[in-house]
């Protein structure tokens, strides 16, 4: 029998029931085209493995699937699929054509990977996509305006009084049908001309503009382009001629850009959210991590420096961590002389806050003078007893130099364990006791996930009058939920905050 310990520890032998399956692939880029004839078709495939092999993945069906959305060049979106739990970080652009169907072709570039992609990794997705992809455009824009501009001068020289005379003395049903198709070209032509010929695209340049320009006229290629309208079997163009410029830097980017992905990928290591650099709420199925998960740094090691300042508090702990697991803002001041407790308490309560990523963890909250540089969420502030009248904008300050915190009251159970005495032997210990207290409600919030998406009535539904679950742990809840999806959960804490519930009223607790 599987008791809920082993879930809390998590051992390699025990499927978790509330992680969904999902596929493990090597993350890769793949250059995908939507062509007229046979439909979607991978023209690159960019990883980390020998050869780039894909294993376990069909690239023809991934071809296919992001290449089915609806979507406007010049546009990233995040895709995930259900069946084969892939999730994909896909960028949409065009090529111009005068062969193609609307004069356009429609092209993908897409970061395919098994767990979600992280907020960073998309804003570094989307800032590499647009510096790779506009020396491309460039290029295809200048060569699509040369041709238009020399099949409008081609079509200008023709006699159109003795091509009509040429074919109608011909008798050839072909012919007069190749007249016509020619005046059509040469009247589509002109318009893309008009539209095309502006200041706007003929002033086109970027940092990385390796184009040639395309200046030299050459009707011979134009004459090629209209004769090749009288065979519509003819193949289309290979991509690389479209943009011949600047198409082979194309697969060099790709491969530093998967190797720069990669990596912002290993440094979030695995979990949803992180405390003291241990995971404590995961998404994806538990991998064994080369992440180091060390706390004994020189902050934590309590027994060298001689500061055990949360162990003094173990009475109140839930009262200090309800706000921050909140979303609120929390000030930890003390004077000059009281400097190194101030940096003790701050650096230890943030690491037991959930961050989205361990190396977040990592980051240590900075000590101002000044209260307006202070940010959102945790902050530290230096400051003597008598200037305290300048945090009067937060509701939530412990202050180390009268040993008070500053708060509104919480009303539930979640962290009712957080708030009993007990005897810890160093602040370590108990930065350990306050990972696992946060991870066996990380459990919960696993379960409240299915049930939020309903409704956020549901929960009382099913717990009952007897454990009707609290405003303020339904908050807690709420916001590590967010912790794990911000866009899917979002919307639970905008809908918490118009149900009509004013402000609680502040309170001050002796520590």
């Amino acid at each position: 029998m599987i008791s809920f310990e082993d879930f809390l520890l998590r051992p390699s032998k025990v499927v978790d029931p509330f992680n969904r399956f999902v596929a493990k692939i090597d993350p890769f880029l793949t250059l995908v085209e939507f062509c007229q004839v046979i439909g979607p078709r991978p023209l690159a495939v960019v990883s980390q493995q020998p050869n780039d092999k894909i294993r376990g993945v069909d690239i023809n069906e991934m071809a296919i699937w992001l290449m089915s959305s609806d979507t406007v060049p010049g546009t990233m979106i995040v895709l995930e699929n259900n069946q084969t739990g892939i999730h994909a970080a896909a960028y949409y652009f065009n090529l111009y054509d005068m062969r193609a169907r609307a004069f356009q072709r429609n092209l993908c570039i897409a970061y395919l990977c098994s767990e979600k992609p992280t907020k960073e990794l998309l804003n570094h997705f989307s800032t590499t996509m647009k510096t790779l992809v506009s020396p491309v455009l460039i290029c295809n824009r200048r060569l699509f305006i040369r041709h238009v501009t020399d099949i409008v001068k081609f079509s200008d020289s023709v006699d159109e009084t003795t091509l009509k005379q040429y074919y109608t003395l011909n008798g050839d049903s072909q012919k007069l049908t190749d007249a016509s198709r020619f005046n059509i070209v040469f009247e589509q032509t002109r318009l893309l001309k008009s539209k095309f010929l502006t200041k706007r695209f003929q002033e086109m340049a970027f940092e990385d503009d390796i184009c040639c320009g395309h200046n030299t006229e050459n009707m011979g290629e134009a004459e090629d382009i209209i004769c090749s309208f009288r065979v519509p079997s003819i193949p289309l163009s290979p991509i690389d001629t479209l943009t011949p410029c600047a198409y082979e830097s194309i697969i060099p980017k790709l491969r530093q850009l998967c190797s720069e992905l990669n990596q912002a990928n290993s440094l979030s290591s695995t979990g949803a959210l992180f405390c003291g650099l241990r995971p404590i709420a995961t998404v994806a199925p538990i991998t064994t991590s080369s992440h180091s998960w060390d706390l004994d740094s020189e902050h934590l090691n309590s027994n060298e420096k001689g500061e055990e300042t949360l162990k003094a508090i173990t009475g109140h702990l839930g009262d200090v961590l309800f706000p921050l697991l909140c979303g609120e803002d929390m000030v930890i001041c003390g004077a000059e002389q009281r400097r190194s407790t101030v940096e003790d308490m701050l650096v230890k309560i943030g690491k037991v806050i959930p961050k989205e990523r361990a190396n977040l963890v990592e980051q240590d909250v900075q000590m101002e003078k000044d209260p307006n540089k202070i940010g959102k969420g945790l902050g530290g502030l230096l400051c003597n007893r008598s200037e305290t009248g300048k945090l009067a904008r937060w509701r939530t300050v412990l202050d180390m130099n009268r040993c008070i915190l500053k708060t509104f009251s919480y009303d539930g159970v979640l962290l009712s364990g957080l708030n009993k005495k007990r005897k810890f032997p160093s602040d370590r210990s108990l930065v350990m006791f306050i990972i696992a207290y946060l991870t066996n409600i990380c459990q919960l919030a696993y379960i409240c996930r299915y049930l939020f998406i309903r409704s956020p009535n549901s929960i009382d539904m099913v717990m009952g009058d007897q454990q009707k679950i609290s405003f303020d742990d339904e908050r807690i809840l709420i916001c590590l939920l967010m912790g794990i999806d911000f866009e899917k959960f979002n919307r639970l804490k905008q809908s918490s905050n118009k149900d009509g519930r004013g402000a609680k009223p502040s309170r001050t607790i002796n520590l």
